[in-house]
């Protein structure tokens, strides 16, 4: 789906106007489901304020040595959201925070939270 839509969240206190990407083929409309991802994750600012902590200890466990520091204090030094996925999902809200990473920039990272509460992190091939 090509449509260019764009959405302003804030994102460990920092404010982004993201583009959103539907997991959906050009032949498929996006689900409710998927409409409804997106709606419930802009209104989960503590949960996503709450991902901040996790994306530090994943930054620090991958890379601690490239980093030069004990405790992260600017988190986007590393990483800078790029855009949201929303996963094409019948039953879960499945959203993706999509990153680059400067210590992978070929594979970047996704913050992957399911029905709003943070579920994973890593490469983004674990979620495209």
């Amino acid at each position: 789906m090509n449509l260019m839509i764009k959405e302003k969240t804030v994102i460990w206190g920092r404010e982004f106007e993201l583009e959103i990407k539907y997991d959906c083929y050009a032949d498929e409309k996006i689900l409710d489901n998927q409409r409804n991802a997106l709606k419930f994750f802009l209104k989960s600012e503590s949960d996503i304020a709450n991902s901040l902590e996790k994306v530090k200890a994943y930054c620090l466990a991958q890379n601690k040595a490239d980093i030069m520091e004990e405790k992260i204090s600017n988190i986007f030094k590393y990483v800078m959201p790029q855009y949201l996925f929303i996963v094409r999902s019948a039953d879960k809200r499945i959203v993706s925070i999509m990153c680059n990473y400067k210590f992978d920039q070929e594979n970047g990272i996704a913050i992957v939270f399911e029905n709003e509460k943070f579920y994973k992190i890593g490469k983004q091939e674990i979620i495209l």
